[in-house]
């Protein structure tokens, strides 16, 4: 599944580039946070709860910084594991910075296997929706 779009916030880049980067702040904003567990700010593991219809489960997200290029420019590649199923996924962020606001394009593949595969695309498509929103609501009022 391929995800895409632009996210606005009226701050400094390097503010909501060092928020991006910081494993304690951006996974407070993931919805369904129980937890995070920190080898080094580029290598760590989330838990968290998360559901699609009827199937519920908690999911261990290990998350490794691929590309790191302070303000500008992050990649990120996580594995998840979980009794109901395994999520692989590449996230990329480009940030500019225009008249004190932030303009971030970002784009994420994901690969779905297991009990949360047999939902179809189209259930997780929209349950993955609801998640980016949440936690861009979340990172504007972190970064205001």
């Amino acid at each position: 599944m391929h995800f895409d779009g632009t996210f606005e916030v009226k701050a400094p880049r390097e503010k909501l580039y060092n928020l991006l980067m910081d494993p304690n702040q951006v996974s407070s904003c993931m919805p369904g946070f129980k937890g995070i567990e920190i080898t080094s700010p580029e290598d760590y593991t989330i838990v968290l709860k998360v559901g699609v219809a009827f199937i519920k489960t908690e999911v261990k997200m290990h998350m490794l910084v691929k590309e790191a290029q302070s303000p500008s420019h992050a990649k990120l590649v996580g594995n998840g594991v979980s009794s109901s199923g395994n999520l692989d996924m590449e996230v990329t962020a480009d940030l500019a910075e225009e008249n004190g606001q932030t303009t971030m394009k970002w784009a994420a593949e994901a690969n779905v296997s297991g009990k949360l595969a047999s939902m179809g695309q189209r259930m997780i498509t929209g349950q993955a929706e609801k998640i980016i929103k949440n936690m861009f609501d979340c990172l504007k009022t972190k970064v205001a």
